[in-house]
């Protein structure tokens, strides 16, 4: 991220800002006070479940320590507050807290601090947007963070980098091409271990698996065995509304995503029709929001987690199993698992996928088309987003569509705008035949429906946006799908498919699948507008299913 520098200053104002009577008085009514001598630790980095501390007297540097060297961030003096939004993810610090001096600070757990900013509207305001602002100027400083050696195209280093960036985790990334790249092959003798390698809280660890990272920079948690209100299985749109409206009220929620916050909607680049947002916004920034939403109310995210099976037990309690082999049991369950889009279909297309050939575009794949060409394949809403945002660094966008008329599959807004972009041409008729390169994409090549004749395209980045596929494999048999593996709900049910509901003596609610207690929301639920705005209205309607289930269970 780049920011001018009075934007940095401007923002280093509203990250860093002092605690007046009135929110000091709050903190100290849910606080305990401690004493820390000179150089004492606060916080250490890399540790889990740190507290949060607001400075009473002294001062208190933020630093990070990257091999052996410290690296200042800022100073807290008093009044000021330590922490950011890890403070509600209960992740591993990124940083450490360090006393120049001797300190007193108030003391609060995670656990108090989420009192806080729900008992005191003027608190929770001001370091909600300190510890979001405070992650953005991270971002844009030269704080190192998780380190990522690796080949900058290669599909391993893309599923790595995604994930960091879809949960918001601080990194750098070198190339193993680069001196410190070579340097550190050299030091863990390179001709043994794969690539890329990550090195996060003093550990190295050789192409690690998402879950093996998630446990190496403290996202993973154990949930085996533990009994939710309710399971949200996806976290996007849909998922992300509903944490938040049944936290918000007194649901025991536990959000399951397979990559992150943010689903599709957190993959494009700006959402122009969103209500609320009249310049609009990023999914990313969007999905950020949500999430903070739902941890401040207490919500409970784990990732990288993908479900297996459920299995309703007699008692009516459903049983997830999951990836990692731990089962987590729900009374009630949400499926808001998405879509994914499909395929090219092209031979030989699946070796390219995050070596050039992707399904998003967010600032992780964008720096692959710098200063060359992307090409888009699909016309609907993505698409265009996927075109106007890669047309601000890329060279040149090609936009390839099966029809006639991109207006067809494209808001009017959004048409207009692709279709008078210089640097956007949109190719109709056409289809993509082949990928060429030898480990990353280098070009394509496109055959013209109307006159047959092929046309070969030299390209760094292909993004495909052709269609979607429901993530609805997992469910068990007794979850009716429609005829394109969509979730039927409601009254979307035929009725000689409601044998559960009449012994309950109800029939399914809205949202309610054929399994009692098993609701869907979002792209995966069949007969859903597929919009960000209509997800975020299923998962908020989902909480009114969820309350209905209880008191019919409960009664």
């Amino acid at each position: 991220m780049n920011l001018e520098f009075n934007q940095v200053n401007h923002l280093a104002s509203e990250a860093f800002p002092t605690l007046n009577d009135e929110q000091l008085s709050a903190v100290a009514q849910l606080s305990e006070l401690v004493e820390f001598e000179t150089n004492q630790s606060l916080i250490q980095q890399g540790q889990k479940g740190y507290p949060f501390y607001v400075i009473r007297s002294g001062s208190v540097r933020i630093v990070e320590l990257c091999e052996d060297k410290e690296t200042l961030i800022v100073n807290h003096g008093p009044r000021e507050f330590t922490g950011d939004v890890d403070m509600l993810t209960g992740r591993s610090a990124v940083i450490s807290a360090i006393a120049n001096e001797p300190v007193v600070a108030y003391q609060l757990c995670a656990q108090r601090l989420r009192k806080l900013l729900n008992d005191c509207p003027s608190v929770s305001d001001t370091l909600l947007d300190a510890f979001q602002i405070r992650r953005r100027l991270l971002a844009a400083s030269d704080f190192v963070g998780v380190k990522i050696v690796g080949e900058a195209n290669a599909a391993e280093t893309s599923r790595l980098r995604e994930f960091f960036y879809k949960n918001h985790v601080p990194y750098t990334f070198y190339a193993s091409s680069s001196d410190y790249g070579r340097e550190q092959l050299t030091r863990i003798d390179s001709a043994e271990v794969g690539l890329p390698i990550v090195q996060c809280n003093g550990h190295t660890v050789v192409n690690p698996s998402l879950p093996k990272l998630a446990e190496c920079i403290g996202i993973s948690r154990n949930v085996d065995g533990k009994v939710f209100d309710l399971i949200i299985v996806g976290a996007g749109p849909a998922g992300l509304a509903a944490a938040v409206y049944a936290t918000s009220e007194g649901i025991n929620t536990l959000v399951i995503d397979s990559v992150g916050p943010g689903g599709q909607a957190g993959s494009s680049s700006k959402i122009e029709n969103f209500i609320g947002f009249p310049s609009g916004i990023s999914g990313g920034e969007l999905a950020n929001r949500g999430y903070l939403q739902a941890l401040k109310f207490g919500a409970q995210f784990i990732a990288p987690i993908t479900v297996r099976s459920i299995e309703t037990q007699p008692n009516g309690e459903h049983h997830l199993h999951l990836c990692t082999g731990q089962v987590a049991r729900a009374v009630c369950v949400l499926v808001a698992s998405g879509v994914t889009y499909r395929q090219l279909g092209v031979e030989g297309c699946t070796s390219y996928e995050g070596a050039g050939l992707y399904y998003a575009a967010t600032s992780a794949e964008a720096r692959v088309c710098e200063d060359s060409t992307a090409v888009i394949v699909g016309g609907g809403n993505s698409a265009g987003q996927a075109a106007m945002y890669l047309a601000n660094t890329s060279r040149e966008v090609k936009v390839l569509i099966r029809g006639d008329d991109l207006s067809k599959s494209m808001s009017s807004y959004l048409c207009d705008r692709v279709l008078n972009h210089p640097k956007i041409q949109v190719i109709k008729n056409s289809a993509v035949t082949a990928i060429h390169g030898d480990r990353c994409v280098e070009a394509i090549t496109y055959q013209d429906h109307l006159t047959n004749a092929s046309t070969r395209i030299s390209c760094s980045g292909l993004f495909c946006f052709i269609g979607a596929q429901p993530h609805t494999a997992w469910l068990p048999s007794g979850v009716l799908l429609d005829d394109k593996g969509y979730i039927r709900t409601g009254s979307a049910i035929p009725s000689n498919q409601v044998g559960n509901y009449w012994k309950l003596d109800r029939h399914p609610c809205d949202l309610e699948t054929t399994v009692p207690g098993i609701l869907a929301a979002g792209d995966v639920r069949s007969g859903s507008t597929k919009r960000c705005g209509f997800a975020v209205g299923d998962g908020s309607m989902a909480v009114t299913c969820v309350h209905r289930y209880f008191a019919t269970i409960r009664s």
